[in-house]
Order: structure tokens, then C-alpha cells, then sequence
């Protein structure tokens, strides 16, 4: 009675090699010839029948090879082995085969150089074995295999991963890359030469390092929330004061006093930063320099207008100086330097501009449709509010936002039926980003929080 026994993935039961069935043997009809570019020339022509070995060449690779059963190499062929060599990889069990020449093509890596995966090489079973993480390793295989970038297994924690990487020297460019993709957050920390300036950087720029660098943080915040508290709070009607022709300025007004108070405290923020930036190019092109001072430039413009004129209406009724005063609220931005959230918020958004682009060309090619449809449906009704093509591009914006002004609706039949098409139209357009941004955020989130931040 024969009993068929399959054992897959088990090399330690195969049938080990005998001289007669290495793949270079010379008793076999099948050979596997290589030659280099050199010995080519000097033979002249192509061998026939059996070749003989032929010693290791030193010429590159040329590209991968695909050895077939029953056939031999055609001699363009070129290989810095003595044969096309089959490698067995033991991950705790789990094996995997791959040609030498496969992994040769990343001479960087652990398994991609010769000289540094002998140390793991087991003479009594041909394999290479690693006691490493098994599942890290299938991507790793992968990448090896088919190239391209590496994609982690969603099991797979992030540190595991990369420490799994680490072990097997990954190429840095290649790393770099997967650590963008999934939002690592990679600061270079520049630092002044100068001792003096190198700790007043530190007490402005990172609050984490010491209790008075967080303090300082703190007042920063609260003086920055107090400025904004002020411009709103100062707009309400009972703290609006009519300004006479030629009237004064009130300079012991209590706003403009605690007006005058945080922008001293953002000047001198500005000036002391500026003093002790390790590069002063690099501090203008700095996002969040720029806000500062462009949010004390207002306070500025408004006083010396003030002082020049002598007249509170003079300082208040220019059109220029409302706006100056609009941009006051800039300050904002000064939070994302404290907060965690807000730059998670700015990267999420960073990261999603192209589903962001694909839903604004929607939205986009959408308003043309229903606003050009809904035109030439209400065309001759009577009391018709849609008047033009552009008359309609408003109806359509807020009927696909869900919006619903009522300020502009269709009266005709055919027309609620465009408009009900556009806005059930517009909910699915709305449904686009979403998805993207949330799995951005997460992504984010998770890496700006802890564990991924590098």
C-alpha cells in the first residue's frame, strides 16, 4: 500500500545534493554556462555540446535571469557567480528561495551582499536562517523580489517594522520614502554655534527642554489668545466709541493698553529670535517668523498714523488701516507652534491637495452641468430666478453643498428635478475627500502623538 506524502516548505526532509545533481555538474546534459565578456572574445564563438566550468568573473551583472528547465544559458548571459546560484532563506521556519542574482541587485543590504550574509549561512543544511520577525520579513522578501517601494503588513507594528528594516540595512533613500508615506514627522534640529544664542534658541524654539522654555511657551499662547480675545470683543457695539472730527487719540483706552502690551510682547519675541536663529536667511523663510511680524506691523502702522494726524478718525476710518487691522488675526497661526493638533491639522491638509484637487474639478465640472441644465429648464417659465448660465453657477454651488440659501429655486418641473439630481449629486462630490482626509489625519495623529515621531 503507497502512501503519498506531500511535505511543502520543508527543506530539512528534501533530498540533500549529491555531486551528480548539482546543476553544474559534468555527468548531467544540462549546463549552465556563464561566461564574461572577455573569455567571449577570446573564444571567438559560442561552445557546443557540454561547457565546461568556467571560474568566477568579476563583470557586473547585466539583468536578472530566468533559468528554465531543460535548457541551457545563452551565452550573453553574465554572472559574477560560478552559477546562477538558488539561495534558500530559513525565517524561523518559514522558508524562502530566490535567486542569488535577484538579491545582487541591492549590494547595499544585509542579503544583498555575499560578504554579509555568510555570517547567518548553515553548511550542514544550505540555508541561510534568521531568527527574525516572519511577517516583516514577507515585505522585506517582496521588495526584494519585485522592487518598487516597501509596503508595511497592517499586523506589522511600526517600531517591529522598522527595526526589521534596521537589521537588514534597507537602503536609507528607500526608508526615507516609507517613513514620508506614512507620516513620519522627520525634524532637523539646527542648532547656533554661538553658546549664548544656542541657549536662548532653545528657550524659544522648543519648550519641551526645559521649565522655563515651557513657561515661555505658556505666556506666549495666553498673549496670543488675549490679542485675539481683544479684536473680537472690541467690534461689539457697546465697546464701539464714536470718534469726533478732530478728536484726540485715547491712548489710556483700556484695548489700546492691553493692545500695547501683547504687541510688546510679540516685538520683543520677533527681535530675540531673530537675534539668536542659527541662519537669518533661514528665518524669513520661516512660515512662522513671517507671522510674527506681520502680525505687530498693524499696531505700528495704526500708531504712527495716529501721531502723524493727531485725530483718532484719521487712524480708523482708512480703508487700509481696517484691513492692517483684519490682519491682526495672523496671530493664530502663532499657536501651531505649540500645538500638536494644528500642525497635524496643517500636515492632514498638506497630504491630502491631490484628493482635495480631485473634488474641486468635480465640483467644478458639476456647477457648469446643473447650472447650464437648470438655465435651460427654467428658460420661459414665468418667474423664473435663474436668468443666465453664471446666474445659475450660485444655485448650484449652494444646492450641492447642501446649503439651501433659498434666495434662488426652480419653479418649473423639470427644473426640481435638476435641482434634486444636483443635490443628491453634490452629497456624493462631498463624499470624495473625506476618506482621504480622515486616513491622512489617523496617520498623522498616531505619529505626531509619539511613537512615530523621529
Amino acid at each position: 500500500m503507497a502512501v503519498q506524502v506531500s511535505l511543502m516548505n520543508q527543506r530539512r526532509y528534501r533530498k540533500p545534493y549529491d555531486t551528480s545533481d548539482h546543476m553544474n555538474s559534468e555527468e548531467t546534459d544540462q549546463l549552465w554556462i556563464f561566461q564574461s565578456a572577455n573569455q567571449r572574445r577570446k573564444r571567438g564563438s559560442r561552445g557546443s555540446g557540454k561547457s565546461q566550468k568556467l571560474e568566477n568573473s568579476n563583470s557586473p551583472i547585466s539583468e536578472p535571469f530566468s533559468p528554465c528547465s531543460g535548457c541551457t544559458v545563452s551565452l550573453p548571459h553574465q554572472c559574477r557567480l560560478e552559477t546562477c546560484e538558488r539561495i534558500t532563506i530559513n525565517v524561523c521556519g518559514q522558508y524562502y528561495e530566490i535567486w542569488a542574482s535577484v538579491l545582487e541587485r541591492h549590494p547595499e543590504t544585509l542579503l544583498g551582499n555575499p560578504r554579509k550574509r555568510i555570517m547567518y549561512y548553515d553548511r550542514q543544511r544550505d540555508e541561510y536562517f534568521f531568527d527574525r520577525h516572519r511577517p516583516t520579513f514577507e515585505a522585506i522578501f517582496n521588495y526584494y523580489k519585485y522592487g518598487g517601494r516597501l509596503r508595511r503588513p497592517e499586523t506589522v507594528p511600526d517600531d517591529i517594522f522598522l527595526k526589521e528594516l534596521d537589521f537588514f540595512e534597507i537602503e536609507t533613500n528607500v526608508i526615507d520614502v516609507y517613513k514620508k508615506e506614512e507620516g513620519y514627522i522627520q525634524e532637523k534640529v539646527i542648532l547656533p554655534d554661538n553658546p549664548l544664542q544656542r541657549k536662548i534658541w532653545m528657550l524659544m524654539e522648543f519648550p519641551e527642554t526645559s521649565y522655563a522654555a515651557y513657561a515661555i511657551a505658556v505666556t506666549s499662547v495666553a498673549i496670543t489668545m488675549l490679542s485675539i480675545i481683544l479684536f473680537c470683543v472690541e467690534t461689539l457695539p457697546m465697546f464701539v466709541k464714536e470718534c469726533k472730527n478732530a478728536s484726540p487719540v485715547n491712548y489710556a483706552d483700556p484695548f489700546f493698553v492691553l493692545e500695547t502690551i501683547c504687541t510688546a510682547w510679540f516685538t520683543v519675541e520677533v527681535f530675540v529670535r531673530f537675534f539668536a536663529c542659527p541662519s537669518k536667511i533661514c528665518y524669513f523663510k520661516d512660515f512662522k517668523n513671517l507671522v510674527d511680524i506681520t502680525a505687530v506691523l498693524p499696531y505700528y502702522i495704526t500708531v504712527a498714523n495716529s501721531l502723524a494726524s493727531h485725530s483718532c478718525e484719521s487712524s480708523k476710518s482708512s480703508s487700509s488701516l481696517s484691513f492692517l487691522r483684519v490682519i491682526r488675526l495672523v496671530r493664530i497661526f502663532k499657536l501651531t507652534k505649540h500645538s500638536a493638533g494644528l500642525q497635524v491639522l496643517i500636515l492632514t491638509f498638506q497630504a491630502s491637495l491631490e484628493g482635495l484637487a480631485l473634488f474641486l474639478v468635480a465640483m467644478f465640472v458639476c456647477i457648469l452641468l446643473f447650472s447650464s441644465s437648470i438655465y435651460f429648464a427654467e428658460l420661459g417659465q414665468e418667474g423664473s430666478q435663474i436668468n443666465s448660465i453664471p446666474d445659475g453657477f450660485w444655485w448650484a454651488l449652494i444646492t450641492m453643498c447642501t446649503v439651501g440659501y433659498g434666495d434662488q429655486v426652480p419653479v418649473g418641473v423639470w427644473g426640481k428635478v435638476i435641482g434634486a439630481i444636483c443635490a443628491i449629486s453634490g452629497v456624493l462630490t462631498l463624499a470624495i475627500p473625506v476618506p482621504i482626509i480622515t486616513e491622512n489625519f489617523n496617520k498623522f495623529y498616531a505619529h505626531k502623538m509619539g511613537r512615530g515621531r523621529m
